[in-house]
C-alpha cells in the first residue's frame, strides 16, 4: 500500500518540493477548467490555446521536476541527521512508488495535452494570430485566397514526422527572433526551405489539371476623366501534346514528367537568372547562360540544393504567391470598378483613388487618415463635382481603407508590390517569366531560350473598348 503521509511529509520538509507541488496543482487544475470551458462554454481563440496547451503544461512539467529534486535534497541531508535517517529508511520505498504512480498518471495527461498542443500549433489561427505584427500580413491575405480552407501546415509542412520536427525547429528560431525583435522586415519568402512542390501542390493538383486551354478576360480602367474601360482577352495554353508527338507544349511544358530544369541566380530573390540547365526525357542536356555574367555568384547565396547544383525548378518558381497573394494596386482598383463597389461613373475616380491608395504613409493611422481625405482632395481638384458625387466619394473611403489595411503594412515595411507574383509579363517590380525567357540567356550556339508569345498564349484582344471576340462569345 502506498503511504501518502510519508510522501507528503517529505514534500513538507522541502520548500522546493512545496513550490513544485503548487505549480503542478495550479497548472493541472487551471488547465482542466480552461479546457472544459473551451469545449463547453466559451469560444476558443489563439490565446487560450497558448495558455492551455503550452504555458500550463510547461508549468506542470517544471513542478514535476522540482518535487523529486526537493525530496532528493531532503534525503541527502538526512545522512547527517539521525532523525531524518529514520524518515529516509521508512519512506524511500513508498516515495518511489508514489512518484512512479503519479508519473504514469501525468504521462496520460501530458499525452492528451501534447496531442492538443501539436494540433493547435498546426492551426491557421496559431500561425497567423499568435505573432500579430509579424504574421498578420500573411494571415490576412491568406484568408482572402482560394486556399483559405486549407491549414497552413498542409503546404508549409506536409506529411511526415521529419518535416514536422524541422518546421518546429525553424519555428523555435523564428520565435527567438520575434522575442529579440531582430526578425527581417519585411518577412522573406521561404521558398528556399519548403518541401518540393510535387509533395505539396501535387497532393491536390493532379497533372490532368495542368492540361488544356483557358480563356481569361481582363477588364481594365484608364486613369482619365471617364475611367475608360478596356478589355484584353487571352487564350492560355496550359498544356497540350506537342506538334512532334512527344511530351507537352504550352505553359506547363516545364512540369512534364521526365523533364528536369535547374537554374542559377545571382540574387536571393531569384530575379537575375544567369544559367539554366535542362535535361530532357531522353537524357540530353541543354545549357543556356547569360553572356558576361559571373556564374559563380550564386555560390554565396547558399541555396538549399547547394551551389553546385542550382535550384531544381518546381511550381513555386512561377506560382510563388499561390495563397499569400499581395495584389497590385492597379489590379484591385480595376476589380472594384468592374464590380461597381466603386462607382466608375465618378469622373477621375480611378486616378485619384490610385493616388491616395499608393501614397507613402508612415503608419496605419496616417494611411487611414490620408485615405479619409479623399472627398476633400477630390473637391479641391474638380470643384463642383465633389458636391455632385459627395455620397459616392464617401462610400469609396472605407473600401479603399480596407484595401490598404489588407495589402500594406508600414510597420513591417510591406508596401504595394513588395511581394510581386513572378508569373506573366514583366512589371516594374519583377521580370516574371522573362527572368528566363527575356532573350538574355543563350546556348553555346548563341540560340536564346524561346520568348515566342504563342508558346504560352494567344492574344485575342488587347486593351480594346469593344472587342469582337467578346461579342462572339456572348452570342
Amino acid at each position: 500500500m502506498i503511504r501518502i503521509k510519508h510522501f507528503l511529509d517529505l514534500i513538507a520538509m522541502s520548500k522546493i518540493s512545496i513550490l513544485g507541488s503548487v505549480l503542478v496543482t495550479t497548472a493541472v487544475g487551471a488547465d482542466a477548467m480552461l479546457i472544459l470551458g473551451e469545449l463547453l462554454i466559451f469560444e476558443s481563440n489563439p490565446y487560450i490555446g497558448i495558455v492551455a496547451y503550452v504555458l500550463f503544461p510547461g508549468m506542470a512539467a517544471t513542478g514535476l521536476g522540482l518535487i523529486p529534486f526537493g525530496i532528493w535534497l531532503v534525503i541527502r541531508k538526512s545522512h547527517r541527521d539521525p532523525v531524518g535517517k529514520l524518515v529516509r529508511k521508512a519512506s524511500r520505498k513508498h516515495v518511489g512508488q508514489m512518484i512512479v504512480s503519479l508519473t504514469l498518471i501525468n504521462f496520460v495527461l501530458f499525452a492528451f495535452v501534447g496531442y492538443r498542443s501539436i494540433h493547435f500549433m498546426e492551426s491557421a489561427e496559431f500561425c497567423g494570430l499568435t505573432c500579430h505584427e509579424v504574421m498578420s500580413p500573411e494571415y490576412t491575405v491568406y484568408q482572402k485566397s482560394h486556399h483559405s480552407g486549407i491549414a497552413c501546415v498542409e503546404c508549409h509542412v506536409g506529411p511526415g514526422i521529419g518535416w514536422l520536427i524541422k518546421s518546429k525547429l525553424d519555428g523555435t528560431r523564428q520565435l527567438a527572433g520575434v522575442v529579440l525583435d531582430n526578425y527581417s522586415r519585411p518577412i522573406e519568402t521561404p521558398i528556399h526551405n519548403m518541401r518540393p512542390a510535387e509533395h505539396i501542390c501535387g497532393e491536390c493538383h493532379s497533372q490532368d489539371s495542368y492540361l488544356g486551354q483557358k480563356l481569361k478576360v481582363f477588364e481594365r480602367y484608364e486613369s482619365d476623366e471617364y475611367n475608360t474601360k478596356t478589355f484584353s482577352v487571352i487564350n492560355l495554353r496550359l498544356g497540350e501534346p506537342s506538334d512532334h508527338g512527344e511530351g507537352l507544349s504550352g505553359i506547363h511544358w516545364h512540369s512534364q514528367e521526365g523533364l528536369e530544369i535547374r537554374y542559377w541566380s545571382s540574387d536571393k530573390k531569384r530575379e537575375n537568372v544567369v544559367r539554366v540547365e535542362m535535361v530532357d526525357e531522353h537524357g540530353h542536356t541543354n545549357v543556356w547562360t547569360k553572356p558576361g555574367s559571373d556564374e559563380s555568384a550564386h555560390a554565396e547565396e547558399g541555396h538549399d540544393e547547394g551551389a553546385g547544383h542550382g535550384r531544381l525548378m518546381d511550381c513555386t518558381d512561377c506560382h510563388n504567391r499561390p495563397t499569400h497573394d499581395f495584389l497590385a494596386p492597379d489590379f484591385v482598383l480595376d476589380n472594384l470598378l468592374a464590380s461597381g463597389v466603386i462607382d466608375p461613373k465618378i469622373p477621375w475616380i480611378r486616378a485619384i483613388s490610385f493616388d491616395v491608395l499608393t501614397a507613402r504613409y508612415e503608419t496605419d493611422e496616417a494611411a487611414m487618415s490620408g485615405i479619409a481625405d479623399l472627398p476633400r482632395l477630390y473637391s479641391e481638384q474638380f470643384g463642383d463635382l465633389g458636391n455632385e458625387y459627395a455620397e459616392a466619394l464617401n462610400d469609396a473611403v472605407p473600401v479603399l481603407q480596407e484595401l490598404h489595411e489588407t495589402y500594406v503594412y508600414p510597420e513591417m515595411k510591406i508596401e504595394w508590390n513588395t511581394y510581386p507574383a513572378r508569373i506573366g509579363h514583366p512589371t516594374a517590380h519583377t521580370s516574371a517569366c522573362f527572368r528566363c525567357h527575356g532573350g538574355l540567356l543563350v546556348d553555346p550556339d548563341g540560340i536564346q531560350i524561346t520568348n515566342d508569345c504563342s508558346s504560352c498564349h494567344y492574344v485575342l484582344a488587347e486593351d480594346e473598348k469593344d472587342p469582337v471576340i467578346l461579342r462572339l462569345l456572348e452570342d
